[in-house]
């Protein structure tokens, strides 16, 4: 089993998921960070980038695809066989979209968005859960989003969404979060609230730069077990608060 810390992104070779590999290797230099990518082109694509600006940490790019169950028994396996444990699970692996006007595609783009978004980050947690068991300090965190919040949702703060399916499949993976936490009491779950990033997601339209984004994830993986408890955390300014369910 490896003493180092062992660290796996989920869709981590663009967006925020990158921003997450290239923060934590300056952060947990001693950690292996694991870049999980749906394919392993991509994925070394993506270390190659890495290593273009400075990066030297270790990383390992995992095939990962989160919305096929073989794919995540093949990594999990894997991750067993190299190193016998997982300490931090980051789901970051999400998509969002809207119907067409003529609601030809309604069905097929919830589905999808809430498959991917709700129903794969619980089967990635549960196939990794072994993994996790094996770690004396096992973290799970979720990315979220701030329009999860039902608190921020009935305030009458937040303005329309993009993506409404999006939206109510983060608010589900909040709940789906509370849930796991309470079947598996050795690992702490978190769910992180980025802000509204720029990133390829959303066409580059967000407020936010992703390295600012990104520090509530990294500071929830490589903070001193105990510092934060499992709950809904955002980093705003220089600080970490909690995020209203």
């Amino acid at each position: 089993m490896s003493l180092s810390p062992i660290i796996l992104i989920t869709g981590a070779n663009r967006g925020l998921g990158f921003a997450t590999v290239q923060a934590l290797a300056t952060k947990a230099p001693e950690a292996i960070i694991c870049l999980g990518s749906r394919s392993m082109s991509t994925g070394n694509e993506a270390v190659q980038e890495l290593r273009q600006a400075g990066v030297t940490s270790n990383i390992e790019v995992i095939a990962l695809d989160v919305t096929e169950d073989r794919s995540i028994r093949s990594a999990a396996e894997l991750l067993r066989q190299k190193y016998g444990k997982l300490d931090v699970l980051i789901n970051n692996a999400a998509v969002a979209g809207n119907p067409k006007p003529d609601l030809s595609d309604f069905r097929d783009v919830y589905s999808t968005v809430f498959n991917t978004n709700i129903t794969s980050v619980g089967c990635v947690t549960s196939f990794f859960m072994p993994l996790l068991s094996a770690s004396s300090h096992p973290r799970v965190i979720n990315v979220s989003s701030a329009r999860a919040s039902v608190a921020l949702q009935t305030s009458g703060k937040l303005p329309p969404t993009a993506s409404i399916p999006y939206s109510i499949s983060k608010t589900g993976l909040n709940i789906l979060t509370l849930e796991m936490a309470k079947l598996h009491e050795n690992v702490r779950f978190y769910c992180a609230s980025p802000g509204h990033c720029r990133t390829a997601f959303n066409n580059y339209r967000g407020k936010k730069d992703p390295a600012d984004g990104v520090k509530v994830i990294v500071e929830l993986a490589v903070s001193e077990h105990g510092q934060y408890e499992p709950g809904f955390w955002e980093f705003e300014g220089d600080a970490m608060s909690q995020v209203a369910w």
